[in-house]
């Protein structure tokens, strides 16, 4: 029986500063399948792993992510924001984040932000980043821009991918076919129970986000997704730990 993995949203985001360190280390401690997070360019197009576009809201920065050189970013706090036991974090470059990884047993989610005219740099620099750490078993591409996905599948088919939809595709089969993926990362809102499970039957590796409410996570759990996305991961896996032992008994 294939449980429901449970991915860490930005890592352990509810508990810790969201896409550091110490994010991550938890959800790894909070027994996570995965973690999910999210990489742009910096102005010297190193790859590192930050949300928003701009420095405001998670570090002691401000500006845009693309307009600061790796060194500046790395000077910024990125935990004091959410409290000042987390003052010393700092933004992680995905490589810190791929040598971490290569001692784990988990799924790395990597979704790619920034701008679309960035989108073949940013395919030319992370892919190859991933291949020279040998991590393409534990990786995921996933991005809402369609088109970096398809590019994903061209340059390193090796890598699985995901599209990421915020409202429901009209016939997503076909269109997933096109895309040439089989993941599908949809907002948990979006889709009903009979469409979550004939795509499951056809074969789409559906994994809802952002899925925080115990009702909803029993849910996907019971409907049978490939993961859920979510800021709570030592919660889900108690809930998915739950129904499990009631399943067997």
């Amino acid at each position: 029986m294939n449980q429901t993995k449970v991915f860490a949203h930005r890592g352990f985001s509810s508990q810790y500063p969201e896409n550091t360190m110490a994010a991550f280390e938890a959800a790894v401690k909070a027994n996570a399948d995965g973690i999910e997070l999210d990489v742009q360019l910096t102005l010297d197009e190193v790859p590192v792993v930050i949300h928003d576009e701009t420095l405001d809201r998670t570090t002691s920065g401000s500006g845009l992510v693309q307009s600061h050189t790796v060194e500046e970013i790395k000077k910024l706090s990125s935990g004091a924001w959410f409290s000042q036991t987390y003052k010393n974090e700092q933004v992680p470059t995905l490589e810190e984040v791929l040598v971490w990884l290569k001692d784990q047993s988990i799924v790395l989610n990597i979704e790619l932000k920034g701008q679309i005219s960035d989108r073949h740099k940013a395919a030319s620099i992370i892919f190859p980043l991933i291949e020279k750490h040998g991590l393409e078993e534990q990786v995921i591409i996933s991005s809402f821009d369609h088109k970096v996905i398809a590019l994903c599948k061209e340059q390193a088919p090796m890598l699985e991918t995901a599209i990421i939809v915020f409202a429901a595709l009209f016939e997503p089969v076909p269109y997933l076919r096109n895309v040439d993926t089989l993941g599908y990362h949809f907002y948990y809102k979006s889709l009903l129970n009979e469409e979550i499970e004939d795509l499951i039957k056809r074969g789409i590796r559906l994994r809802p986000y952002t899925v925080n409410e115990d009702h909803q996570i029993k849910r996907f759990i019971q409907l049978g997704c490939e993961a859920i996305i979510t800021d709570h991961p030592k919660k889900a896996v108690d809930i998915r730990r739950c129904n499990f032992n009631q399943l067997t008994k």
